[in-house]
């Protein structure tokens, strides 16, 4: 398996910022069956710990760029053959991926030197030049950046690129009235100009009956110690919270004071409104963006703000329902949770090999056709015994009307199963896709591969079909991707009575050759 490789730092100035976004990427490419390992300089505990959860390696490092030992003790790691499990002449196949401010152009170039594939994320075009194999900027407007980089940079811009940890998409946001009861405060994993006090200040001067605010601590703010012996709150609806659940916090919330960063898209993800401050240069664009965009309320930089800006903003939001909606819609259209899954497509193909089935797989089909969600999809969402599956199975793989094909991707992993029944009309498909690869827009991939596999196994014309339930749109879409059109809509068996087919169709015989 593939092994990742993520370069990104965390401190009290710069923030944890680099190092959770990054996380997400990681999970990503872990679920994918990939190894992932952090080469870091972080003192943060908090951060350790999480890495550690996630079942990354965490590879220390003492100094950090401009530091001249950074590149050189970063680069003995990356080629290091023992931490690879192939030789040095493999390198071309592994990713390095450089988030941070901090690495300049020279930086990039001595890893890209190496011949490794390098991701490098940045937002806001601040080098003079950029040396990487894919050059990633998530952030609203981005591709109105010249970027300076070789020509054969692959640049990935925009919202749709959000990188989302998994606690948030399977947290996913919930539906909440108008109303504003629920207020979260949240500035960050460190917070060092202490904006969270200057919150608190205004809380305190909100006298609003029905208002509950929980307050969020992050775990590496040097204030914490000063915020706990300072708080005070005579209104009891006030709570200050430390090693919080960012997505349960999120979802209890109807409104959130937030500093920028990556926490912004959280909260559009989550379809929470809220009110931004930047706390350093390079988030003012962002936060300007947000608000012009309709997300977000931006209040400026966090030394501009005052307690009773912050007041006035909240009672001034908590008093027009009709904006917060707006805010909510606008900010759930930004960010579809799908990012990570975009980018390592874009790092390694969304590349599908299919082999021919065996009856060692019947098991692996038996574990799949009977998972919850595929069930649900089936035509008979009865589960199946392992008796009525092996005689089918055994049946399905000898007939010569049938095609039977195991999908792996670029890991080795078996993602899913398609399988092709010739009838007097077509070749009709079916698929499914394991649960642990769904989300990941592979069913186009699959049904591509399959029809190309199968048109090369035949090697004669064919029509193809397929038959989905009307309440399936993620197969819908998938075919429709693919090229198929809808032929009709039909009633379903009498076993699912409550439910439509739709029935595609795709002919893709060539036309005879031109004299």
């Amino acid at each position: 398996m593939n092994r990742l490789f993520i370069r990104a730092d965390a401190t009290i100035s710069m923030g944890t910022g680099h190092i959770m976004r990054c996380i997400a990427l990681g999970q990503a490419w872990k679920k994918q069956g990939g190894a992932v390992s952090f080469i870091s300089h972080s003192p943060s505990k908090a951060i350790t710990n999480r890495l550690d959860a996630e079942g990354f390696d965490l590879i220390r490092i003492k100094g950090i760029c401009p530091d001249t030992q950074d590149i050189e003790t970063t680069l003995d790691i990356l080629c290091n053959p023992a931490l690879y499990e192939k030789p040095p002449s493999s390198y071309g196949d592994q990713w390095v991926v450089l988030d941070g401010y901090h690495f300049t152009p020279e930086y990039q170039k001595a890893i890209t030197g190496k011949g490794l594939n390098l991701l490098v994320i940045d937002d806001y075009n601040h080098l003079d030049q950029y040396h990487a194999t894919l050059l990633l900027n998530q952030n609203l407007g981005s591709d109105r950046y010249h970027y300076v980089c070789p020509d054969d940079t692959t640049k990935l811009s925009g919202t749709q690129y959000i990188m989302l940890r998994s606690e948030f998409l399977t947290a996913k946001p919930i539906q909440k009235n108008a109303c504003v009861n629920n207020i979260l405060v949240t500035m960050g994993g460190s917070d060092p100009n202490n904006l969270t006090l200057k919150v608190i200040e205004a809380i305190n001067e909100i006298t609003h009956p029905d208002l509950k605010f929980k307050i969020i601590v992050g775990p590496d703010n040097p204030n914490t110690g000063y915020l706990k012996t300072t708080f005070s709150s005579q209104n009891s609806n006030t709570e200050l919270i430390e090693n919080a659940d960012m997505p349960q916090m999120m979802a209890w919330a109807d409104l959130a004071v937030t500093a920028g960063g990556s926490t912004c898209w959280e909260l559009c993800y989550m379809a929470v409104p809220f009110i931004i401050t930047t706390v350093a240069q390079n988030q003012i664009e962002l936060s300007c963006a947000l608000e012009q965009a309709g997300a977000a309320v931006c209040m400026g930089k966090d030394t501009c703000v005052t307690p009773q800006k912050i007041k006035d903003r909240l009672l001034a939001l908590i008093c027009d329902p009709e904006k917060l909606e707006r805010m909510k819609q606008s900010g759930t259209r930004l960010v579809d949770g799908k990012g990570s899954s975009r980018i390592i497509r874009a790092m390694v193909g969304a590349k599908i090999v299919l082999r021919s089935a065996r009856i060692n797989d019947a098991k692996l089909l038996y574990d799949w056709a009977n998972e919850k969600e595929t069930r649900a999809a089936s035509f008979n969402p009865d589960p199946i015994s392992w008796e009525a599956h092996l005689a089918w199975f055994e049946q399905k793989i000898s007939d010569q009307n049938t095609w039977i094909y195991i999908a792996r991707n670029h890991m080795n992993n078996d993602i899913g199963m398609i399988r092709f029944d010739k009838t007097e009309d077509f070749f009709k498909i079916s698929y499914l896709i394991d649960k642990n690869f769904r989300g990941q827009g592979l069913g186009s991939g699959i049904l591509k591969a399959g029809i190309e596999k199968i048109k090369s196994d035949i090697k004669l014309p064919a029509q193809f079909a397929g038959e989905i339930k009307t309440d399936n749109p993620a197969s819908i879409k998938s075919f429709e991707n693919c090229g198929f059109s809808l032929l009709k809509k039909k009633e379903a068996s009498v076993r699912i009575p409550d439910h439509c087919v739709y029935q595609f169709i795709l002919n893709p015989v060539e036309p005879e050759d031109q004299p």
